[in-house]
């Protein structure tokens, strides 16, 4: 890649992570705080924790992810702890700054009961929205929005073979199960609940093509060529397996490689150059793992395909 379109390539993920942090503070200050519940992970720490003390979220969001920045710093890929570092930054003063300037919040302050259950149910729904289209921006340039996921990436570097989801999941509604005890109130739990599926739904939403993949087979004599442009040009995985033509009884190799919808028809051009393959695509692959990035696979880096 050169030099052009790697500098085209980090803007667009600078103002993309810019957009994610502006998603996630304007939607914790207008709509989570007033709506008095917890979403996940590290803001629901910080919610509870401002609740308790009064001090604004944004400064226990720091005090918190300074130390899983430590240690992200020390064991993950650079690239992502410092967009991390960015985002978790934003993210934190421009809490802070809405503060300062008594920025619009949604919920009124003079509504009855009846009025601001319903209030704060559309601020727990359209919360879920905004911080999941926060994650999501972030999932697509290779990121993510600190707190848990970094805890989740440490883990898996020791417990490779650990379901990371689940343990992230875990701590997620364990935040959700304390609020009850800050709040004393079920509805703020529920409320919660609600704003966690909403953004888990926006998440797959957003993600759903990057999820679902073409599974590309090649069959090929020359199977190191194909490698090499898959991986150093196209950014992906492969496995070769041994295969033999029936009709011919000629050894062959077959080269599989999972690619993303987008990556089709780019990877169709390179494989214009070698007309001896055999080439067949099957659609509606479904992808665990970190399948959209291709990063490397180091130091907890992200990797696309298998």
């Amino acid at each position: 890649m050169n030099l052009d379109k790697k500098l085209k390539k980090e803007l667009h993920a600078s103002i993309t992570m810019l957009l994610a942090a502006m998603f996630s503070f304007v939607s914790l200050y207008v709509l989570v705080l007033p709506a008095g519940f917890a979403p996940s992970g590290v803001d629901g720490i910080s919610t509870l924790l401002y609740e308790i003390t009064g001090i604004n979220i944004g400064w226990f969001k720091l005090l918190i992810n300074i130390p899983l920045m430590i240690l992200a710093l020390i064991y993950l890929k650079k690239r992502y702890v410092l967009y991390v570092i960015i985002f978790t930054l934003v993210d934190s003063f421009g809490v802070i700054i809405l503060e300062q300037l008594n920025f619009y919040t949604f919920i009124p302050s003079n509504l009855d009961n009846a009025q601001a259950i319903g209030y704060r149910l559309i601020a727990a729904i359209f919360a879920g929205i905004a911080m999941g289209l926060s994650t999501s921006f972030m999932l697509k340039i290779g990121c993510s929005t600190g707190g848990v996921d970094i805890i989740g990436c440490l883990v898996n570097l020791k417990k490779p073979n650990l379901n990371i989801e689940r343990v992230v999941s875990i701590i997620c509604y364990s935040v959700v199960i304390c609020s009850y005890f800050v709040y004393h109130d079920l509805t703020s739990v529920l409320l919660s609940v609600i704003q966690i599926f909403i953004y888990e739904c926006t998440v797959y939403i957003v993600l759903k093509k990057d999820r679902y993949a073409l599974e590309v087979k090649i069959v090929t004599k020359n199977p190191e060529i194909i490698r090499d442009e898959i991986i150093y040009k196209h950014h992906h995985s492969a496995t070769i397996i041994d295969a033999k033509g029936m009709y011919t009884n000629e050894n062959y190799y077959m080269v599989i490689t999972v690619l993303n919808s987008r990556d089709i028809a780019e990877f169709m051009k390179t494989m214009k150059k070698y007309p001896e393959t055999f080439i067949y695509i099957s659609d509606g692959v479904r992808v665990q793992g970190n399948f959209h990035f291709g990063y490397g696979n180091k130091k907890g880096e992200h990797i696309s395909a298998y």
